[in-house]
């Protein structure tokens, strides 16, 4: 390596830097280019921007180029305000490629050599740009005035592919399908799976997945919807996407779509008469859902038979037990997966030429399977209710006191898209908040008719409008839609009933929240709006346009009188209307399992033992076949991400008072707080706090209120300069300052032992943080009305957490992992179900005292102060906002502590104390669900952290060792093995079971085998690597998930930027590191007694469970609550 490169490389560490130099004799001009140069390589953007504060003695045009060569364009407008003299700014220009403002320079300096030079670089640009412009046309467009778009179509087919730079490390794609269903067999659904199995070129069974984890992503992904199927790609920067890309879409569009393939990944019985498949398995969990079967009913009501809005997608049991087949699999294929059907969607920094190229060469590829004629999906009437109607469905479940009431209807064409934003605007003005009149009317109310209630829209030829009111008691089902036609709709016809500046606030806030969503989902909005554009503007750019822009919309709505909105409710609320009712009933609980059992009784009975042994030979040769073929060495060398990149990351700064450096206006922003404060500072347009208090001194008592206390803080009366304002009032306010507001224990989900209440404002609007976190904290005021309405509506949501399956079991495992005192177990509102109900009534009998325990957690809350971690970018907030009296209220209320550091360890609330099994049987799921959880004594900076950790995925990684084995012989959807060391666990899931005692060992068998064997695929290692750093970077993918993750790195006590030497540790890993370290934790969560376990299951596999888990002790939901009273 000659000392230039050196120096680049070690860039970072100047100690090293100054001893070469002295040892090379280098000049301080030399040093500093390669210094710039190594910093932007490497992404240390904060070290170069420190270099940048002092004056460089090459000037700044180096800081351009180098950040332009790495791919670091957010940061160059840094450094070009820096720049000056008429050679640098040539330079630096010429770097972006912004020839004509360095032409006008050259020319306003007559520089004819310049000019010259300029127009052969230019030229090299155009030469490639007129290429690829004789191919594709392109449309340029912005996202809500914030992200440039482009669309480009190709001259020689109806391929189109839409790009949207996104910042950030991250690039995201999606090739969507336009599809259509006549049956419920699942072709969309079953098809979506079996792309994935391989393709005619790579004929290998998980090949793409293997391929996709070698380029820096996680797995491979798609969805089935209504009217489309989406396929989805995800990688850490660009060169691992593109690599994918052209094998990614070799499978969509040639997909080998065997025999053996659709035997274990759609259906097959096996050798003891069960049905079971991967796409089966996934069914199962929904096929008695209440959701599902009410959803069902509604469809039935307002489609005729056979209309593919009517169509279950996803597929229904027995279709694929009986009607679904590979041939009509084939078939549908055939008939929509071709280019031009097809749509290509990237987010993120990609090179356009090289993308268009890889898509010119797919085309050439694949012109063939375009057919002659393809008829435009959906070109079907649109539907209409002609008269309303009310149906009953009877639906399983655990819990015979809560049902559900869905009602819906027609509203606008998906291309009316002022429409379809007011009706979200609407929605929220009726839905949202303890202000809105659905609230008021249903749910805050002493005798509650529901417990929530939720507007849904589905985009199609007519747009299917849904109104959920969920968690109804079964006495008052009948009511509820009666009341809301004969009273809300009706006082809604009414202008004088609007509140019309409430709805001036909600627009703006949507307004904002769009804005939010350019900073921290854009990728999502763009892929949204893109299929929307594909499935029903006729590739009209104006609609397009007006699609990807809803803020304008929003603007317009603000001018909209209240007859505008009365004018929405009469249109659409007094049309006719769909009814469904779903009434839950413990006994089809019962029912549906002996139908069942019978069913699979006849089933064996009619196989017979020559049958069984037929099924498990058939079962045993697809896999053998599916799993025959193997990728090459020379293939999987070409399709690899050799390289750890400099990811284009976002640069983040945390900051304290004492922290070294700090500007002036850094300084200014910290001086303000007399308690503990930390600036994480990065490129964000917004300010949002994480204000933190610490829940350690609650009794177990006092914590089980702790649920009931942060749900009353947005929901009750408060204080408010003085003067006090009612809940109705106080939420129309907040609805106004805040652009977002949340409360939770943890910190991004960790760390549970503090409370955090999270609120996000527009930078400028700064100062309106202070105000509201003393209102949240301080002001509140606990009145026993509100507190029974809201301790009535938590009650009612455990009832529906009951009918799932997952999360009955996730609260079983944590009861044994954790400190019964402790929010992972008392933060949950199936535990406290009964204090809820128990609160509710004491509200109306002992009021006073009541509201003196609220208190009382209120008091042991602010016992030990708070802390506050902000995340933006202070130099966007006004130094006038930055008033230390704006905070003193703190320092004036003798019941805060002194608001030192909060110090949090990991796994400080894990019980060590492991050995446990439970078993729960929940009737309104057929699907099973696993758990298992060790402890594991390692945290962010132990050596014994990433070897586990990469073990992990090796293990779980798409296609890896339990994917196969699991997943992909149909015996559940999920099976992963995930490493915590923020809790020291290490934790099994095998989710939606369809054979969860076969999955189990089989998981168990797997994974000792390869901790006692050694033997690892190396392909299989490689690719687990680069898809934990893709889930590393993850962590990071936007500016406000950087700024939340340099919080945790607080709490972690792991120095900045710790992620990235995380990443290099994960690239240098080998494979015998991992086994040798990794290994003994990960088989040690399946030897007794290190482990807990939890299962939930139908209850007709109760019997099965317990003959297969010796000591496993069954139970009921009731086991799991927390009651006070014995």
């Amino acid at each position: 390596m000659s000392v230039r490169d050196t120096i680049i490389d070690l860039a970072h560490d100047q100690a090293k830097v100054a001893q070469l130099k002295h040892h090379a004799r280098l000049t301080d001009k030399q040093v500093y280019l390669w210094t710039i140069e190594g910093l932007a390589k490497k992404g240390k953007m904060e070290q170069l921007f420190d270099m940048a504060q002092k004056k460089s003695p090459v000037g700044y045009a180096p800081f351009v180029k180098a950040c332009v060569r790495y791919k670091r364009f957010d940061e160059v407008k840094k450094y070009m305000a820096k720049v000056n003299g008429y050679n640098d700014l040539i330079a630096a220009n010429l770097a972006m490629k912004n020839y004509v403002e360095a032409a006008k320079m050259a020319f306003d300096r007559r520089d004819r050599e310049m000019l010259h030079s300029i127009f052969l670089k230019s030229h090299e640009d155009k030469i490639q740009y007129e290429k690829m412009s004789k191919l594709w046309s392109c449309t340029e467009t912005v996202l809500n005035g914030g992200i440039k778009m482009f669309l480009y179509s190709s001259k020689t087919s109806k391929l189109r592919v839409a790009v949207g730079e996104v910042p950030g490390p991250m690039v995201h794609g999606s090739v969507s399908f336009v599809t259509e269903a006549d049956s419920d067999d699942g072709l969309p659904h079953t098809l979506e799976h079996l792309v994935f199995m391989g393709s005619k070129k790579y004929p290998f069974k998980g090949v793409l997945d293997v391929i996709a984890n070698r380029c820096l992503a996680d797995g491979t992904n798609a969805w089935t919807d209504t009217d489309h199927t989406a396929y989805t790609l995800s990688t850490v920067g660009s060169d691992g996407f593109l690599k994918v890309l052209p094998v990614y879409i070799n499978h969509l569009l040639t997909p080998m779509l065997t025999a053996s393939q659709f035997a274990t990944e759609v259906h097959h019985i096996d050798g003891k008469g069960n049905d079971a498949g991967v796409v089966y398995s996934e069914m199962q969990d929904h096929e008695s859902e209440m959701e599902s079967i009410m959803d069902r009913k509604t469809k039935e009501m307002i489609y005729p038979p056979g209309n593919p809005y009517s169509i279950d997608t996803g597929g229904r049991l027995k279709n694929l037990r009986d009607s679904c087949s590979l041939e009509k699999v084939r078939n549908y294929h055939k008939k929509y997966y071709h280019l031009s059907n097809m749509v290509v969607t990237v987010c993120g920094k990609v090179n356009h030429e090289q993308l268009l190229k890889i898509m010119s060469e797919v085309e050439q590829e694949h012109a063939s399977t375009i057919p002659d004629h393809f008829p435009k999906p959906f070109s079907i009437a649109p539907c209409e209710i002609k008269e309303s109607r009310v149906e009953k469905v009877i639906c399983p479940s655990d819990d015979a006191t809560r049902g559900s009431v869905e009602i819906a209807w027609f509203a606008h064409s998906p291309t009316e898209l002022e429409v379809h934003s007011a009706l979200h605007v609407l929605f929220d003005y009726l839905s949202n908040t303890s202000v809105a009149p659905i609230q008021k009317d249903f749910v805050l109310l002493d005798d509650p008719l529901a417990s929530g209630a939720y507007f849904h829209v589905a985009e199609g030829v007519r747009c299917d409008l849904r109104l959920n009111f969920t968690g109804v008691p079964i006495e008052k089902l009948e009511l509820v839609a009666p009341k809301f036609f004969d009273k809300l709709v009706r006082e809604h016809l009414e202008e004088s009933k609007w509140d019309m500046e409430r709805m001036g606030f909600l627009i703006d806030q949507t307004i904002q929240n769009e804005l939010v969503k350019l900073e921290t989902n854009a990728q999502k909005d763009i892929i949204s709006h893109v299929i929307g554009h594909q499935l029903f503007d006729d590739w009209d750019m104006n609609l397009f346009q007006q699609r990807i822009n809803e803020v304008d919309y929003l603007k317009k709505l603000k001018s909209e009188p209240a007859s505008f909105w009365c004018g929405l409710v009469k249109k659409f609320f007094t049309s006719p209307n769909a009814t469904v009712i779903g009434i839950p009933d413990e006994k089809l609980v019962d029912k549906i399992a002996e139908d069942e059992e019978k069913r699979l009784n006849e089933q064996r009975k009619k196989l017979g033992k020559a049958g069984l042994e037929q099924k498990k030979k058939e079962l045993d040769a697809a896999i053998h076949e599916n799993t025959a073929n193997h990728p090459s060495a020379e293939l999987l060398d070409q399709l690899i991400v050799k390289e750890l990149e400099s990811f284009d990351r976002f640069p983040v700064q945390s900051l304290t008072k004492s922290s070294s450096s700090l500007t002036p206006q850094q300084s200014a922003f910290l001086n303000q707080f007399q308690f503990h404060a930390n600036l994480h500072n990065c490129p964000t347009k917004f300010a949002e706090v994480f204000v933190l208090l610490d829940s350690s001194k609650l009794t177990q008592e006092e914590r089980s209120l702790l649920l009931l206390y942060n749900d009353l803080l947005f929901e009750s009366p408060a204080i408010i300069d003085g003067v006090k304002y009612s809940a109705e009032e106080v939420a129309k306010l907040f609805t106004k300052d805040l652009i977002d507001h949340s409360i939770q224990v943890g910190v991004s989900g960790l760390f549970d032992r503090l409370v955090c209440l999270r609120m996000k404002v527009a930078a400028e609007k700064y100062a309106i943080l202070a105000k509201w976190t003393q209102i949240f904290t301080q002001g509140v005021i606990f009145d026993a009305t509100r507190v029974k309405m809201s301790a009535q509506k938590l009650a009612s949501e455990a009832r529906e957490k009951k009918r799932d399956g997952c999360t009955v079991a996730s609260i079983a495992i944590a009861s044994m992992v954790y400190d019964k005192n402790s929010n992972p177990i008392m933060y949950d509102e199936l535990v406290l179900e009964k204090i809820h109900e128990k609160i509710a009534k004491e509200c109306s009998k002992k009021p006073d005292e009541v509201i003196a325990k609220l208190e009382n957690v209120r008091k042991a809350l602010f016992a030990s102060g708070l802390n506050v971690h902000f995340v933006a970018d202070v130099d966007l907030i006004d130094r006038n906002q930055m008033k230390p009296e704006l905070w003193n209220w703190v320092n004036e209320d003798s019941r805060f502590g002194k608001g030192e550091q909060f110090k949090a360890s990991c796994g400080e609330d894990v019980n060590s104390t492991l050995g446990r099994q439970l078993l729960i049987g929940v009737g309104g799921s057929e699907s099973s669900f696993i758990y298992q959880t060790g402890f594991f004594d390692a945290d962010w900076t132990s050596d014994s952290l990433i070897p586990a950790m990469v073990f992990g995925q090796y293990l779980s990684q798409c296609e890896g060792p339990l994917w196969r084995a699991i997943r992909g012989d149909g015996l559940a959807y999920g099976a992963n093995i995930f490493v915590k060391p923020d809790r020291k666990q290490i934790t099994l899931s095998l989710y939606r079971c369809a054979q969860p005692t076969v999955a189990y060992q089989r998981t168990k068998d797997i994974v000792k085998e390869i901790v006692e064997s050694g033997k690892i695929s190396e392909a299989e290692f490689e690719g687990a690597k680069r898809s934990l750093v893709f889930e590393m970077m993850k962590r990071e993918g936007n500016v406000s998930s950087a700024g939340k993750l340099s919080i945790l790195n607080n709490f972690r006590q792991t120095p900045h930027p710790y992620n990235i030497e995380l990443c290099r540790r994960i690239w240098n890993m080998t494979s015998s590191e991992m086994v040798k370290i990794g290994g003994p934790p990960m088989s040690k969560i399946f030897d007794e007694p290190n482990y807990a376990r939890s299962i939930a299951v139908h209850p007709s596999k109760i019997k099965e469970m317990k003959a297969s888990f010796p000591g496993i002790e069954s139970i009921n939901i009731s086991h799991l609550q927390y009651d006070n009273s014995k």
